[in-house]
């Protein structure tokens, strides 16, 4: 690529980076500060770029109204991250303390909870279909996360198990963005459905390589202690993979059983995992459902979006943080 994939929409991301810190200023200084804070995480803006990105691609006019969509859709997507946060008990947030280690669980949770609020707001008086997709989204985040939980620690947790979660809790709201962007450009039906599932399989693979980072990644450049998932009990799919392993399985079993591990269990663990094809399994199913998103798009003309839609997708199937 010659250049980044989000170059196109440039100018419209610094419209919602704006937009983001203007809609949670309020009365309170300390309420306002949390928010920034989160929001100021060096986030990937994935989902408001995928609504961007197939609002232009799909031959839309005026961004404004997709801008504000984009705006609500990270908001959204930033509220459910504090709360994760606080429910998996974590230390690290993109390279800084988690929002709840820093102002208070019960502070953190009123932000997020704003957050949330301020994030419905911005989304205005858009038409009802619009609410729709993104109730439904943030309802499948919801019932995501809580299937993840349910199957914490559990070593009977299969590849369809996991994928179920990931659809629900990465995949939908990523999905939404994309319909939401065609829609608010005026196309068709076909043409929305296709944005979807293109949108759709590239946040399951997302998903995917978020998990293998978590594995093989850099804390410096993920911004997360590796082996998080590993001391939650997370069912990610390179543990799913490595415990299918002839000869480190049952070992990465017990560990993943335990809900007293130490980090020099979640080292052994990771050492573990590299010993298996795990990584390499996951990598190629990764870049296999990237690849089988494409052909969604060949239902739009060539354009500067559309090679921008295919960058992202290549992007995330490749990227190492």
């Amino acid at each position: 690529m010659d250049e980044p994939w989000y170059s196109s929409i440039s100018e419209d991301l610094e419209k919602v980076e704006r937009l983001l810190r203007d809609t949670v200023r309020s009365e309170s200084a300390e309420l306002t500060e949390i928010c920034n804070f989160v929001l100021g995480s060096n986030g990937k803006r994935v989902r408001p770029s995928m609504c961007l990105l197939s609002f232009h691609a799909c031959g839309g006019k005026d961004p404004e109204k997709a801008i504000d969509v984009a705006a609500a859709l990270e908001m959204i997507h930033n509220a459910t991250l504090v709360h994760d946060d606080i429910n998996d008990h974590s230390e690290l947030r993109r390279g800084a303390q988690a929002a709840y280690r820093k102002y208070s669980v019960g502070k953190s949770i009123i932000a997020g909870d704003f957050m949330f609020a301020t994030g419905f707001r911005l989304i205005g008086s858009a038409s009802h279909v619009v609410v729709d997709y993104i109730v439904e989204a943030a309802a499948a985040m919801s019932a995501g996360e809580f299937d993840q939980k349910e199957f914490e620690h559990n070593v009977m947790v299969e590849e369809d198990d996991y994928m179920k979660i990931i659809e629900r809790k990465t995949a939908r709201l990523i999905e939404c963005g994309a319909k939401i962007g065609s829609f608010l450009a005026g196309a068709g039906s076909e043409t929305i459905y296709k944005m979807g599932e293109f949108a759709f399989r590239t946040g399951v693979a997302f998903q995917i390589v978020d998990d293998m980072l978590d594995v093989i990644g850099d804390e410096k450049t993920t911004g997360k202690r590796i082996g998080s998932d590993i001391m939650e009990g997370k069912p990610t799919l390179p543990t799913i993979y490595a415990m299918q392993d002839p000869v480190c399985g049952d070992a990465i079993k017990e560990l993943f059983k335990r809900k007293d591990l130490e980090w020099s269990d979640v080292s052994e663990a990771i050492s573990m995992i590299k010993r298996t094809d795990a990584i390499r399994r996951c990598a190629e199913k990764a870049k296999t459902i990237s690849k089988g998103s494409m052909p969604f798009l060949d239902v739009l003309e060539d354009s500067k979006y559309k090679r921008s839609m295919i960058d992202l997708s290549n992007f995330i199937a490749e990227r190492n943080r």
